[in-house]
């Protein structure tokens, strides 16, 4: 192979390598310490919250700023967000790594199986920095009784913005902002749902 045919399959590779980006990884949850504040009239059951070791690992890649792109794990991200904000509407929340069999809905005396279905967006202007400056976090939480029969489901958005003045060292800031509004967003719906007080 000529010289000049080497070189130029090597700027094209390196063309498509840089108009590619790279992941960055992120993490989506930050302070939960607004979450912790259960309601003065908690339904009084108890619920399981199931989010799979397969659904813990799954990696997520969106778009960031400069061609670049952004990796999170949002089911391991999240868990401990939506945990507190069952935790905050219910008597009392177990987590499952499956949706429970009899037996096991039996032993923990569950009224309400929980799962959660999570999808993202994020996008930035920016030309010259990789962090999203905008994020969408979407949370759509089933509700099921022990045998599997639909009692509800509820879907929100949550949404984050951030300049990148603020990002300092937090390079996943607007997800953040947007795990947040969506798992505050989805306390109210279920706290305003009849259903699950019956």
């Amino acid at each position: 192979m000529k010289f000049s045919n080497v070189l130029r399959a090597a700027c094209a590779a390196g063309i498509i390598a840089f108009l590619s980006g790279c992941a960055h990884d992120i993490t989506i949850s930050g302070d939960n310490a607004s979450l912790v504040s259960k309601t003065a009239s908690p339904i009084n059951k108890t619920v399981g919250l199931v989010i799979t070791d397969e659904q813990r690992s799954k990696e997520v890649v969106s778009p960031g700023g400069g061609g670049d792109k952004v990796a999170y794990k949002p089911y391991h991200d999240l868990e401990l967000p939506i945990y507190l904000e069952l935790s905050n509407v219910f008597k009392d929340v177990v987590k499952l790594n499956s949706a429970p069999d009899a037996t096991t809905s039996q032993s923990k005396n569950l009224s309400y199986i929980v799962t959660p279905t999570i999808t993202t967006t994020s996008s930035s202007g920016s030309l010259l920095t990789w962090p999203p400056t905008d994020f969408t976090v979407t949370l759509e939480c089933t509700v099921t009784d022990p045998t599997g029969k639909l009692v509800t489901k509820k879907a929100v958005t949550g949404s984050g913005h951030a300049e990148f003045s603020e990002f300092k060292r937090n390079f996943g800031l607007a997800a953040q902002r947007a795990t947040l509004d969506a798992v505050q967003k989805m306390q109210s719906a279920m706290q305003e749902t009849a259903e699950l007080r019956q």
